[in-house]
């Protein structure tokens, strides 16, 4: 009778066990999971090839797919992880090391041709990365590759693709009732704002009040100027150089791989609150992130260092006469207000509809070689057209005409 009994006794605990550890949590999945269905698409064909991509060059053992509960966590990437977004996810790919950056969220933050770059050369996009190159998903260059590559792509295109369609589905506030109070006050009050990733650009038009309030008017060099700019060295060398070059030339290792390429920081003059802006906001359209993951005394570094790499002293381009001057502006009335805008700061009625947007020519100078390039050549990659049409006198003209547009800071010379 006692062996009996005990038989039973392991019976029904083993029964209680596996409905209270399996049963009873896989019901409460399997009803978080249906309540956000209808809004999540499974993988394509090609999606789906992507993935074993991923699975099969251990891409998993480095990057993880999970937003964790923690405010750091939430702060870069949004919402923590929960399971309706993998609901399709076969194997299950969360991960457990970061080595690399979460991946959970990286739908829309990069675009396809850093991605292609940084697949086949990790270390011309991010110097100094853990990453191995897959040069055998390329035909000899990033911008040619292969039907993995463009699968794998497509897989990576996919992940946070389920939190941005159904956006309205809330995280349950009674995720861990052991989690220390305060922490979870953090957590439910990070997760009810509006999260935009800090790495990823704003296709609205900038506005400098956003960067101003961001860097609390830190963009100016404090006294400490020397400082500040060996920071910024530092700094463009762990995160610009690989695509910019590291002399700020735009001739990276990343850019042979980047279109549009990446801009000549040697050949424009740029204002702090420019450069604020594009570092704030990035360059939606192109490969140019944002960073608003960086500290603010990080940001006015960089806006200091990346100053000092326009060296080319003033041109007869910014002395024209009057005339020349009145001639450029004719020129650009007729050819370039509908991008650029009246006044040269990119918001010509057009500028909306253009990725990358026109360029503010109020805070950039471009050199009157730079400027007669344009012409000849276009940019490449943007909806900047060349202009055979123009004539070599007014394309004199305009060139100085655009770099008048151009607002001295308070206390500057030319």
């Amino acid at each position: 009778m006692a062996y009996l009994v005990i038989f039973v006794a392991g019976i029904g605990f083993f029964a209680l066990s596996f409905v209270a550890l399996g049963v009873l949590p896989g019901l409460r999945l399997e009803k978080e999971m249906n309540s956000a269905r209808a809004v999540i698409s499974a993988y394509s064909d090609a999606e789906r090839r992507g993935q074993q991509t991923y699975v099969s060059l251990g891409c998993a053992l480095c990057h993880t797919q999970q937003v964790r509960f923690l405010p750091t966590d939430i702060r870069r990437w949004g919402p923590p992880t929960q399971a309706w977004e993998t609901q399709y996810d076969f194997p299950q790919l969360w991960g457990t090391r970061r080595i690399g950056p979460d991946l959970a969220r990286e739908s829309g933050v990069r675009s396809a041709d850093w991605q292609l770059t940084h697949l086949h050369n990790p270390q011309s996009v991010v110097p100094g990365s853990a990453m191995p190159p897959f040069p055998w998903l390329f035909k000899g260059s990033p911008a040619r590759p292969t039907a993995a590559a463009n699968d794998l792509l497509a897989y990576l295109n996919t992940l946070g693709r389920a939190r941005q369609s159904a956006g309205g589905v809330a995280m349950s506030k009674k995720v861990d009732t052991e989690m220390d109070p305060a922490m979870m006050a953090e957590i439910e009050s990070l997760c009810a704002a509006p999260f935009v990733n800090p790495s990823q650009a704003n296709s609205d038009i900038p506005t400098f009040s956003t960067v101003t309030n961001a860097t609390s008017g830190s963009v100016a060099p404090p006294s400490t100027g020397q400082k500040l700019a060996a920071r910024g060295a530092e700094l463009f060398a762990q995160n610009c150089a690989g695509c910019h070059g590291s002399a700020g030339d735009g001739e990276g290792r990343a850019a042979e791989g980047l279109l549009p390429r990446p801009a000549n920081l040697r050949a424009s003059r740029y204002s702090a609150q420019g450069l604020a802006s594009i570092l704030w906001n990035g360059v939606a359209g192109s490969s140019m992130p944002a960073w608003r993951d960086l500290p603010a005394a990080d940001l006015a570094s960089l806006v200091t260092h990346v100053q000092t790499l326009h060296t080319q002293p003033v041109d007869a381009g910014v002395l024209a006469s009057t005339a020349t001057l009145a001639r450029g502006a004719t020129v650009y009335a007729a050819n370039c207000v509908n991008c650029h805008g009246v006044n040269g700061d990119g918001h010509g009625p057009a500028a909306m509809a253009l990725l990358p947007r026109p360029a503010d020519l109020t805070h950039k100078q471009p050199d009157a070689s730079l400027v007669q390039r344009v012409l000849n050549e276009g940019v490449p990659g943007t909806s900047m057209p060349p202009w055979p049409g123009v004539s070599g006198a007014d394309r004199q003209a305009v060139a100085a005409f655009v770099r008048s547009l151009y607002i001295m800071p308070a206390g500057a010379t030319k």
